[in-house]
């Protein structure tokens, strides 16, 4: 399965990592430091944000797949994965404020997951790489 990532984006295992990583260091802060009357709002809020993030990664990895392999009109491929990605944030938002589910706060939080796996995702390739190579 590692290997199929690879194939679509070179540093997506590392980022869906960082992402799981992310989401368990936040739900274990939030379970520790929320008032008891919000936990499970902000629990619920920063899973979307998370679950956005994680598809955000993949709808982008594969619109720049498109972009690189397929030979598609780069602008109007790039512009159009923006407006599903800005649609889909939008229909997150939209859904926790109608139902009172989660935080939108604390589902912009989870979002945020995206940027933390995309500029830590060196490092953890990096340091993934080295444990590798001490097991074999």
């Amino acid at each position: 399965m590692i290997e199929k990532l690879r194939e679509l984006n070179d540093a997506l295992p590392e980022m869906l990592f960082i992402d799981i990583v992310y989401l368990i260091l936040g739900e274990l802060i939030i379970c520790l430091a929320a008032p008891d009357n919000l936990k499970s709002v902000w629990a619920v809020g920063f899973l979307a944000g998370v679950i956005y993030s994680v598809f955000g990664t993949f709808q982008l990895s594969f619109r720049i797949r498109k972009v690189v392999y397929g030979g598609g009109n780069t602008t109007a491929v790039l512009l159009v994965g923006y407006m599903i990605r800005l649609g889909m944030l939008l229909a997150v938002l939209v859904t926790l404020y109608l139902t009172g589910w989660g935080d939108m706060l604390a589902a912009l939080a989870g979002m945020f997951s995206m940027k933390v796996a995309a500029y830590s995702q060196p490092f953890t390739n990096k340091f993934l790489s080295k444990i590798n190579k001490k097991g074999r």
